[in-house]
């Protein structure tokens, strides 16, 4: 089965089900550096504490480790365990090109983990991984799947749940055009594994040849030490027009308990989610007290244009709306991309990005870029643009 994804088709090794008695043992280092200049209008700058010092325009290097891709390298593995089994690996590091050094909120590896393929079975894969509600949109919906999406702008990864997560139990199948995922976070609070847990599933119609891929998943993650619940679910199509066009839709809604301040399995805690204003200030200490996001959702499409076999064309869109447990959090925003890519070999590609948001109400500050990081906008609207190269290995 071909993937959309190239940085998931590297992390996980499909087809499940179809392991053969020639396999062999294989290891591959993989990876790719990204150096993207962006322009942002309207941006804030934060003091060491993560208060607010004012606004203004930033050119620089894109946040986030890259502009087009977060660089990264990883190491895969399998060994051939006779009879069809293979036992699998991955580890996975990102960091920041332009300093050199590990990208800054990330753990060592964003992805380490071990497991088995087995005929007939599927496979199964423990460790930190990707969640099933990314992994649904990567396998047919997401924005920019050409290009593994665009780092610097991918608002809907803000509705994934952080997609990814320590502990994880992880179970793929495929049958057929069918590919089924399920996994269980382990949680981290002392004394129980169920508290903090985080358990869902996804589907997908995936057709190697064929206009229409579809898929959707489900996934409620606990907090570690009130028991609110958060849930997270998503639905979308990508449909073929030919062999140079293709549309994509994605229907995305996060719902939270009042009390749910903690992805502890993700390495997001309280204080960060006051930072990426999915909960309150007040709430850091006091969790039952009313504040933070109630329901948000965000339906988001797009069109990717193949012009030239090296030139490719994008433009999407994101329309979010959310409601909260007090009126300050209610509001909605509009978001809009153009993309262009040029391919200078197989591993080598040029790029330049335009994105326009705007806020309304209590959207405004509200991150919603996809980035690990404080909103890099306190005003009502913000315009970014983002030019560079990338190569992958």
């Amino acid at each position: 089965m071909r993937r959309n994804s190239t940085r998931l088709a590297a992390a996980l090794a499909w087809p499940f089900l179809c392991a053969t008695a020639s396999a062999q043992s294989t290891l591959q280092i993989y990876g790719a550096v990204d150096a993207g200049l962006r322009h942002e209008t309207n941006a804030a700058d934060y003091g060491p504490d993560g208060t607010p010092q004012g606004t203004g325009v930033r050119t620089g290097f894109a946040r986030g480790g890259g502009g087009l891709t977060q660089s990264y390298w990883g190491i895969k593995g399998t060994e051939d365990l006779g009879g069809g089994s293979q036992a699998l690996m991955a580890l996975e590091s990102r960091f920041d090109l332009a300093k050199g050094q590990i990208e800054r909120n990330s753990p060592f590896f964003e992805l380490s983990y071990v497991g088995l393929q087995l005929p007939n079975l599927g496979q199964f894969t423990l460790g930190r991984q990707y969640n099933v509600a990314l992994e649904a949109a990567s396998m047919v919906w997401g924005s920019n799947l050409w290009v593994d999406y665009f780092n610097a702008f991918k608002p809907e990864h803000t509705m994934l749940a952080v997609g990814r997560a320590n502990n994880m139990l992880h179970y793929g199948a495929q049958l057929g055009d069918v590919v089924a995922l399920a996994q269980y976070t382990f949680g981290e609070a002392e004394g129980s594994m169920r508290r903090g847990a985080q358990y869902g599933g996804a589907i997908a119609y995936v057709p190697e040849k064929g206009p229409l891929k579809l898929s959707g998943s489900w996934l409620r993650s606990t907090d570690d030490s009130t028991g609110g619940k958060f849930d997270a679910y998503n639905a979308g199509a990508q449909v073929s027009l030919g062999e140079k066009t293709s549309l994509q839709a994605g229907y995305l809604v996060n719902k939270r308990d009042n009390n749910f301040q903690s992805f502890r399995n993700a390495g997001v805690g309280p204080i960060e989610l006051a930072a990426l204003a999915i909960i309150s200030p007040a709430q850091v200490l006091y969790p039952d007290m009313p504040g933070g996001i109630k329901r948000r959702q965000m339906v988001m499409g797009g069109v990717t244009y193949k012009a030239t076999p090296l030139l490719t064309f994008a433009a999407n869109f994101w329309l979010t709306r959310q409601s909260g447990y007090t009126q300050d959090f209610d509001g909605s925003a509009s978001q809009f991309q153009l993309v262009a890519g040029y391919a200078l070999s197989k591993r080598t590609l040029l790029y330049l990005e335009l994105d326009r948001s705007i806020y309304r109400d209590g959207m405004v500050g509200t991150q919603l870029t996809g980035l690990s990081e404080q909103s890099p906008t306190l005003e009502r609207s913000q315009t970014g643009t983002t030019v560079g190269i990338r190569h992958i290995f």
